[in-house]
């Protein structure tokens, strides 16, 4: 009887060696498909009319002046000349590629699908980074958040990430895997950090605590640890309802603020000590706008300027580490600063470029399409995994 127990236990013993086996290898395939994506890769999506932006009868995914290739990788954006330069009668048409094009059709679910395994790369020990940029009423709230019912089929990558992320977490309790998972969430309004689940009494800054990695810490942040998609709700709707929004032309309820949500990933093997911290950072954009466009004015101008000018410096960062400058100017808004570690560091990063579909705002739209493609002519160089 003692021999056939001891036999039972090495079939056990063989076959977890085999379970862990089995599961560094699906970490390294899965890590390796990452990186032949690209560790900085760009999708574009354009949303569809909204119902009063048509005529009656129109489809809103009937986009004339778009076209969108086939292979969901390219987007034709046309114009006529005199509408941009002067030039009257003459036909123009922009064409440009991404990593992939998301057309007004696609759903929010389609959109993740796409993005799933980047927050799987999160839980296996890896920085990852996915933001949102376009104009002012592009859709990037409605990509990242979407509604506030955490039931809709319109939710966004921040609940659905989440989603994914205990799930997975669950189904790895069967590997020996235990996972912490500390939430924050913050603001940059006026070029000031504001924490948007926190009391707001002290001062926020952010500081470099590796100068190679350039890795970052916030200070005087409210972190929370959530155990579950509720947790995780009730987050979301604190940080919406302190978030700064106004109303312009743009947009009835323009995003005035960049929103920062960073989950920090701790996990532990408990049958070989193994350990892995995985820092996921999903970040809403607030809109660039032309200030004659948007109708802003006062302390909405301000918060323009101060919108456009952080976006900008986004824009120089991105063109410094392009053209492989010996200095990065990180430092020059807090947005940069915030997130160097994601545009030049030790990470995985994913940028959404919404687009608004409307012909009036042709001008923006070109602007932020070639902005797009300076980004994904970035090369980060290879994420490497965070041990503990």
């Amino acid at each position: 009887r003692n021999r056939t127990i001891k036999e039972q236990e090495k079939k056990l013993a063989d076959c977890l060696d085999k379970l862990h086996a089995g599961e560094i290898l699906r970490r390294k395939l899965h890590n390796t498909i990452q990186e032949l994506k690209g560790n900085i890769r760009v999708y574009c999506r354009v949303r569809p009319y909204l119902p009063d932006e048509v005529m009656t009868g129109q489809p809103v995914t009937d986009i004339p002046h778009m076209e969108f290739s086939k292979d969901a990788s390219g987007l034709i954006v046309s114009y006529t000349a005199a509408e941009k330069l002067g030039r009257r009668g003459e036909n123009v048409k922009n064409d440009f590629s991404f990593d992939h094009v998301f057309g007004p059709h696609h759903r929010q679910e389609d959109t993740f699908e796409e993005v799933s395994g980047l927050v799987q790369s999160a839980l296996d020990g890896y920085n990852v980074c996915i933001f949102a940029y376009g104009q002012t009423g592009s859709g990037k709230t409605h990509t990242m958040q979407g509604p506030t019912d955490p039931s809709s089929e319109h939710r966004g990558i921040i609940p659905r990430s989440m989603e994914q992320i205990f799930e997975t977490g669950d189904k790895m309790l069967v590997d020996g895997w235990e996972y912490k998972f500390t939430a924050s969430f913050l603001e940059i309004y006026n070029e000031t950090l504001h924490d948007l689940i926190g009391s707001g009494s002290e001062k926020i800054e952010i500081k470099l605590v590796n100068e190679k990695t350039r890795d970052v810490e916030v200070t005087n942040v409210k972190n929370v640890q959530v155990r579950n998609t509720y947790d995780v709700h009730q987050l979301l709707l604190k940080a919406n309802k302190n978030r700064s929004v106004a109303a312009t032309k743009c947009n009835e309820r323009s995003s005035r603020s960049h929103s920062v949500f960073r989950l920090k990933i701790e996990g532990t093997n408990t049958r070989n000590g193994e350990g892995v911290v995985g820092n996921l950072n999903l970040v809403d954009l607030a809109g660039s706008e032309r200030v004659a466009h948007s109708g802003s004015t006062g302390q909405r101008l301000k918060e323009a300027q101060a919108i456009n000018n952080s976006l900008a410096e986004l824009g120089n960062v991105i063109m410094a580490l392009n053209e492989r400058k010996p200095h990065v100017p990180y430092r020059n808004s807090k947005l940069t600063y915030l997130l160097c570690n994601s545009l030049g560091g030790n990470s995985k990063t994913l940028m959404f470029v919404n687009v608004n579909p409307l012909e009036k705002h042709l001008s923006e739209t070109i602007n932020s399409l070639r902005f797009a493609t300076k980004v994904n002519r970035t090369d980060l160089g290879t994420a490497k995994k965070n041990k503990c």
